[in-house]
């Protein structure tokens, strides 16, 4: 894990991938990338002036080792009427990232979302899919895979994007949560 001036914070997983975070605007966005492979996922993050956007707008970032060997980054971030927060915990025993985010608003949310950008050279482009509820192999050889974690969360595929969402968004003032894992097989 690695901290610099310039407004960037790493998680090395080692085979697991590498999780990069760096500043744009007032914002973080981030990357996933793993050795040995062309798959990266690069978070889409949508224009400052979007109450409910495409992705959490993380505006600070922190990391935290733990005891037990977990490693983890956690972001917070403002927008609209929304107070979003995101974990993304490195678990090597278990071969995977886990991600669960929230998103805090005063009124009912038009729409929450973690949205991807997927790219691998040589591989044949995803389906588009409304639902799917079965994990998402990114590579050719179906070592890294994505999935929604039920029953809060679903994913789609749309234009080689993939997103994770609740399943279903609170009324009014509410807490709506949602999670997905991200599995390397090593």
């Amino acid at each position: 894990m690695t901290e610099s001036e310039n407004d960037s914070l790493q998680l090395d997983g080692g085979p697991l991938g590498l999780l990069s975070f760096s500043r744009s605007g007032e914002r973080y966005l981030h990357r996933w990338s793993f050795p040995d492979s062309s798959v990266t996922l690069d978070s889409v993050e949508s224009s400052l002036e979007e109450a409910w956007p495409s992705s959490p707008p993380l505006q600070q970032i922190h990391s935290q080792s733990f005891a037990d060997g977990r490693e983890v980054i956690f972001g917070v971030g403002m927008a609209g009427r929304g107070h979003w927060s995101a974990s993304f915990t490195l678990v090597p025993d278990l071969k995977c990232w886990i991600v669960e985010l929230a998103c805090r608003s005063s009124v009912t949310a038009e729409k929450l979302s973690s949205r991807y950008q997927w790219m691998a050279e040589g591989v044949e482009p995803l389906a588009d899919q409304d639902v799917c509820s079965e994990a998402i192999t990114l590579d050719s050889s179906g070592k890294i895979t994505l999935e929604a974690i039920a029953p809060s969360s679903v994913a789609s595929i749309a234009s080689q994007q993939i997103s994770f969402r609740p399943v279903q968004l609170g009324d009014g003032a509410s807490t709506t949560q949602w999670a997905f894992r991200l599995r390397v097989e090593v």
